[in-house]
């Protein structure tokens, strides 16, 4: 599919998300080149004015992010859905991973078939008073966000939302599209591959570090996940250059 297949309204689009410096925006073609993004994208990603057209995730980002990124994208594009709000570990131009809340949804030509996706994204650390679903459970969110490596209790972070469990519960599933308990493990998991990708660390510091009560549960949930051992998607990236 040809990238001027694209709708010309998304260059329109693109220059509003200029005015709205909190929010990253981008239009990929079909075959995950970026074709349409806003400054913030460029600045997040130290790039000049017009620099990411051209470009992938994989020119952007190691091949074992950029490979989740795409992943995504694909999957957008072959069921026709927007996803749900979901979060992703993005490293800038310095290399620094912070946490952002995504949305994508696919793109359509004139004919109505699908040609690429569209996705905005802002960053959690930024979330005060940005619309006020996520400013409802901010309080749990940041207590899943900062560096904390005992066990988090649904509970616990229901309280910090001055929630009763099942409230907390259902207010969350709404807002991010999962469980407390799911977008808590899917978090230590985007954690503990990042170390696993940026460092030799032994498998039992990692799992000390993500919350894992030992390497063992750390291997069976990442197993689960992923479909690998922490060791062999380790071994992987080294075979492909992606450790540092």
């Amino acid at each position: 599919m040809k990238t001027n297949a694209l709708p010309h309204p998304e260059n329109a689009i693109a220059a509003l998300f200029d005015d709205l410096p909190m929010l990253v925006f981008y239009v990929k073609d079909a075959a995950g080149i970026f074709i349409r993004c806003n400054r913030r994208f460029e600045e997040f990603h130290g790039l000049t004015a017009g620099g990411a057209m051209g470009l992938s995730d994989h020119d952007l980002h190691d091949a074992w992010i950029a490979d989740q990124y795409r992943a995504e994208d694909m999957e957008v594009m072959k069921t026709g859905a927007p996803t749900p709000n979901r979060t992703w570990m993005v490293p800038g131009a310095k290399g620094v991973l912070r946490w952002w809340v995504s949305r994508k949804t696919p793109v359509r030509d004139s004919d109505g078939t699908i040609c690429g996706i569209a996705g905005v994204m802002y960053e959690i650390s930024g979330a005060k008073g940005l619309t006020e679903p996520f400013s409802r459970i901010e309080p749990a969110l940041k207590l899943i966000h900062e560096e904390n490596p005992s066990p988090l209790a649904t509970a616990e972070l229901a309280a910090a939302c001055n929630y009763s469990e099942s409230q907390f519960n259902r207010v969350f599933r709404d807002i991010m599209g999962s469980s407390p308990r799911r977008y808590v493990l899917r978090h230590r998991l985007e954690t503990a591959k990042d170390l696993l990708a940026r460092t030799d660390l032994p498998l039992s510091h990692i799992a000390a570090r993500t919350g894992f009560y030992d390497a063992s549960d750390f291997g069976k949930r990442f197993r689960e996940q992923e479909g690998l051992t922490p060791r062999k998607y380790r071994m992987k990236l080294r075979e492909r250059g992606g450790l540092q």
